[in-house]
């Protein structure tokens, strides 16, 4: 199981069933295990199997055309990747290196691991990402470059002090006001020599393979990890203007213009490995074997994390299960800054909503968690339900008081419906899960 508290969880057969939906989630997002199902290396032939929503498309390389091979993993989940890409790889890769939050002690003798922070930068980052870029740079026309590129890679490649000082205030600003991804990391790839395509100019004229996993809403590749690797469309005016839009003045900042020279990315190839439809379809699959109906209402959900999930829980019917992929905001501004996410905001937002409206939920279960189990926090999310309520109004505990302070965290601690998960899936946002019996 990869949801680690999954029997203190469920209380009760409906709950059980919702957990086994996430859990059948979780499973298809197993970061060894896809791998190991979608790379495949014969007679010196790389085989790379694509996302499930190109589920026809694959990749075929020669090895045997380079004269070395090269590994570099961005983001969460990268060193696990490379880890299973190196004994795929074997006596092929020449070496590499692997930038994660985990300090995974892998056996990779000829690939360096190294832990940087996130989601603020540190000089930690600076240290590997200047390894990375000196890396990219040595590689010449007759080399290949594999990269991995994962979520959380913004924050956890920066290339210098200037960055690093910019990026810390800026992301705490647009985050704390509620900013999406979108805006932040159009905003970083201006301040980074490294994003925003960098990473392709800096390894050009070497062929470059980028299997990146998408925990962005619509997996625009220019935006995961603000796309070291991906020609870029945006301009130094469009960082301004979001900026200016959330109160902060540009000149403070030191904005890069990236390169808009095609010729860098004629010999990249950039593919969607992973995305949020590889764990909804297989959740949806395992709603159907449990007897539910299924309605996906999105794939690339946004908005306000505290309203999400209530317009789905009162349109549900008897006997289906509603999913949902996507990434909310929590806009902190004149807010206590309590401890919480995304996730069990979302579940809270949604429990108040039907406390102060006396919707019945004695058939239905709520969930929302982050596939990576860190919803900025230890935990991965919530569950909740009548039971939830119940527990609460024993405990004397208002739920209301909890959203508004920001608190949702120290809710569900209290209440016991937290679910915790094991740290070896892929980040590909946020995952929810309306079930009514």
């Amino acid at each position: 199981m990869i949801i680690s508290n999954f029997q203190n969880l469920a209380k009760n057969s409906l709950r059980k069933k919702a957990l086994l939906i996430a859990e059948a989630g979780y499973e298809a997002i197993d970061i060894s295990r896809l791998i190991y199902q979608r790379v495949k290396l014969k007679e010196g032939q790389l085989i790379v199997n694509f996302a499930s929503i190109d589920r026809s498309k694959k990749l075929k390389l020669n090895l045997n055309d380079y004269k070395r091979v090269f590994l570099v993993g961005i983001g969460k989940g990268s060193a696990l990747a490379s880890a299973a890409l190196v004994k795929i790889l074997g006596d092929k890769l020449s070496g590499g290196i692997a930038l994660d939050i985990s300090n995974v002690k892998c056996q990779m003798s000829n690939v360096k691991c190294f832990q940087g922070t996130h989601p603020l930068p540190s000089e930690q980052n600076i240290k590997a990402t200047q390894e990375i870029i000196k890396l990219a740079k040595s590689l010449n026309k007759n080399d290949l470059l594999i990269t991995f590129i994962c979520g959380g890679g913004s924050a956890l490649m920066c290339g210098s002090e200037k960055e690093l000082k910019h990026s810390q205030e800026i992301f705490k600003h647009l985050t704390e006001a509620g900013a999406d991804i979108f805006g932040l990391n159009t905003v970083r790839k201006h301040l980074s020599e490294v994003k925003g395509g960098g990473l392709a100019k800096m390894a050009y004229p070497a062929k470059v393979v980028s299997l990146i996993v998408s925990d962005i809403c619509g997996n625009d590749l220019s935006f995961i990890a603000s796309g070291p690797t991906v020609y870029d469309e945006t301009t130094n005016k469009d960082a301004e203007k979001i900026l200016k839009k959330y109160d902060l003045e540009p000149k403070k900042f030191h904005f890069h213009e990236n390169l808009k020279e095609k010729k860098y990315f004629k010999k990249v190839k950039n593919i969607l490995f992973v995305c949020n439809q590889d764990a909804i379809m297989e959740m949806l699959k395992k709603s159907e074997e449990l007897g539910f109906k299924v309605k996906i209402h999105s794939l690339a959900l946004q908005g306000e994390a505290g309203n999400v999930l209530w317009p789905m829980v009162k349109k549900n019917e008897r006997g289906r299960v509603i999913l949902a992929a996507g990434e909310t905001t929590v806009n902190l501004k004149n807010r206590p800054k309590g401890k919480g996410g995304r996730n069990t905001e979302a579940v809270l937002g949604a429990l108040v909503k039907i406390e102060n409206l006396k919707f019945k939920i004695e058939n239905s279960v709520i969930m929302s968690f982050t596939s990576d189990g860190r919803d900025n926090t230890e935990a991965a999310g919530a569950i909740g339900d009548f039971l939830t309520l119940k527990n609460a109004e024993k405990l004397d505990i208002n739920p209301h008081y909890f959203l508004k302070q920001n608190k949702s965290f120290e809710f569900f601690d209290k209440t016991g419906d937290l679910i915790y998960a094991k740290k070896r899936c892929f980040n590909v946002a946020d995952l929810m899960i309306i079930l009514k019996a």
